[in-house]
């Protein structure tokens, strides 16, 4: 008996999915002798690297900041940059809000708003002169929220009466990084620093597809519903450097080594009933303890910037390298099988196929640029692109590039400091959502997604 997994969780297109499955259900329903396939509910999962910028200014200015890092907020851009922190400071962060909202094509009826939610905070701390004996030595310790990202949606499209899609998902990915970090001045102008991280990454799947098809003589219809979710803590290592061989030009570059995986652990829930004209056919799959693995990449950084009197400019570049195809979610145990199509329940066991990813290399960027009004106050703005790292054959995760925007102003006191500004992120993907071999022309879909936000950071020196 064929098995297979077809997931609409492939390509960039979740709203063209309505479309196309309607044109996908006669075929599907029509077709009792392909077996059983394991058609997975679409996801909004986005594994992006470079979209959550921790910090006041940081924030403002799209996260370019690996020449010029220096305090707490150094530990994540560059932890070479802790060697310019004088005395003791400890500093807890807190971000704005990003309102997140979903369209494409071939879809009539949606929730507008896929997700209202505050920004991930940041608390950090770096031990001065007071504490550490060495002059020229700093050591900080600081928790980040690098990887964010939580949506929800409902939709679902009526062709005519007698024919409607529907579907509901909710998505998330998250990374908590607990790091220290050490930094040595070596000379005034040249810095070094080495970090150890321990990346704390979860994600979860809660979704459910449907389709209904109905004539004078016969109704037919199905339903499939997935519940899955994974957390990996592993061990990374970094090194950075921050040099400055004239006034006006900082010069900075960071190491990451891949993820060391520590502790994993998963689970995965799968169930599907399909109603044909010659009978149903049930699926159903269950493993509280898959094996789940999610891998984190080398990443370089190299950033430069200019310092012309009050102005500043700093551009970044960050590099993802690409992961081998390896299994995200894998299992032992069987899926069991209930046929009905003979006239009689046929029980049976099917091997779970597996769902496998790969991450494709990318090349990010980002631009921050400040002007200094005052010694307590600046305004700031900044640019990023955050291509997706999804490979195009792989039907885990949505493949949207970003782009985004930010601007607003910062204040800077002894105990608070403190920014308000505006950001909007925009991406658009578009793919095929089956593949070439099933018997139904291949199709398109899109989805775009526009994050507004309203970034009002403070932060406290204790």
């Amino acid at each position: 008996m064929n098995q297979r997994i077809r997931s609409e969780w492939s390509g960039a297109g979740r709203h063209g999915a309505w479309l196309a499955l309607a044109a996908m259900l006669p075929i599907l329903f029509g077709a009792p002798a392909r077996g059983q396939e394991f058609i997975l509910p679409p996801t909004l999962l986005l594994p992006n690297y470079d979209r959550v910028h921790p910090g006041l200014e940081e924030a403002l200015e799209a996260g370019a900041f690996i020449a010029r890092a220096v305090n707490v907020s150094a530990v994540f851009y560059n932890p070479a940059g802790i060697a310019l922190v004088r005395r003791t400071v400890l500093i807890a962060s807190v971000q704005g809000y990003e309102l997140t909202t979903l369209s494409g094509s071939g879809f009539q009826h949606s929730t507008p708003v896929s997700s209202f939610e505050g920004l991930p905070s940041s608390l950090g701390l770096v031990l001065g002169s007071e504490v550490i004996p060495w002059e020229n030595v700093r050591v900080g310790f600081a928790v980040i929220h690098p990887l964010h990202w939580n949506q929800n949606a409902v939709a679902s499209t009526v062709q005519n009466a007698a024919q409607r899609v529907s579907y509901s998902v909710s998505s998330a990915i998250d990374s908590l990084v607990p790091t220290i970090s050490v930094s040595w001045a070596a000379a005034r102008t040249l810095r070094l620093g080495g970090s150890i991280e321990l990346p704390y990454t979860t994600l979860s799947e809660n979704g459910q597809l449907s389709g209904e098809l109905t004539d004078a003589a016969t109704s037919q219809g199905t339903i499939r519903n997935i519940a899955a979710g994974g957390s990996t803590f592993q061990l990374r290592l970094a090194g950075a450097v921050q040099w400055e061989p004239v006034s006006w030009l900082a010069l900075g570059a960071t190491v990451r080594t891949p993820g060391l995986r520590l502790v994993n652990g998963g689970s995965f829930q799968y169930d599907s009933l399909t109603n044909l004209n010659a009978g149903t056919q049930q699926i159903f799959f269950q493993d509280s303890d898959p094996s789940f693995e999610y891998r984190l990449p080398t990443e370089v950084g190299l950033g430069s910037a200019l310092k012309l009197g009050p102005v500043g400019l700093e551009f970044d570049v960050r590099f993802h390298a690409a992961t081998h195809t390896y299994p995200l979610f894998r299992s032992d145990k069987p899926a069991r099988v209930v046929d009905t199509r003979s006239g009689v329940p046929v029980p049976s066991e099917v091997p779970f196929p597996g769902i496998d990813y790969r991450a494709q290399a990318v090349w990010n960027w980002g631009v921050g640029v400040h002007l200094y009004l005052s010694p307590a106050i600046s305004l700031s703005g900044g640019m990023y692109v955050d291509f997706s790292p999804v490979g195009a054959e792989t039907p885990v995760f949505r493949r949207i590039d970003l782009l985004g925007f930010r601007s607003g102003i910062s204040f800077h006191g002894e105990k608070v400091s403190g920014s308000v500004g505006v950001g909007w992120e925009h991406g658009h993907g578009s793919d095929d959502l089956f593949p070439t071999d099933l018997p139904i022309p291949s199709q398109k879909g899109e989805i775009t997604v526009d994050t507004f936000s309203v970034l009002g950071s403070v932060s406290f020196r204790f």
